[in-house]
């Protein structure tokens, strides 16, 4: 993990890690956030209209928005459930995942963090299309952490 937080912050994030026990800590504000996610076992699941996809254990990294009601407590606050309804392509990575990291970001975008972490070697694309189909701009918003 400290790999993963260091190649976090040679892209210019660098900011407080919650886990889930201390998400009521979460600014309720507007923003954008990063969830590292371990991934323990292989893990197969389909995205509309495509192929199944299967990703290999290591750690992951997603970028999302949080601008609804709420804001980043309440979006973060659901991803650290693991019961849920499986409702965007992150779900299925959260109710699996062997541990979470979530890091908010006030004033950020996620095609910004996206774009930033994919200047570092450390960062590839893990799967094309995945939580960016409200996005024109990416190829995705999930990363493999390769360190």
């Amino acid at each position: 993990m400290d790999g993963l937080l260091t190649g976090l912050a040679d892209a210019g994030i660098a900011a407080r890690c919650f886990a889930a026990d201390e998400v009521d800590a979460i600014s309720d504000g507007k923003g954008a956030y990063v969830l590292l996610m371990r991934i323990d076992h292989a893990v197969a699941f389909g995205l509309r209209s495509r192929a199944p996809v299967s990703l290999e254990p290591g750690w992951l990294v997603y970028a999302g928005s949080a601008r609804g009601p709420g804001g980043m407590r309440a979006r973060l606050r659901r991803h650290f459930r693991k019961d849920k309804v499986l409702h965007w392509h992150v779900d299925r990575l959260t109710k699996t995942a062997g541990e979470i990291v979530a890091v908010p970001l006030n004033d950020e975008s996620e095609c910004g963090i996206i774009d930033r972490l994919l200047q570092s070697p450390k960062f590839v694309v893990a799967v094309r299309g995945f939580g960016n189909t409200d996005c024109g701009m990416c190829e995705t918003h999930l990363l493999r952490y390769s360190g």
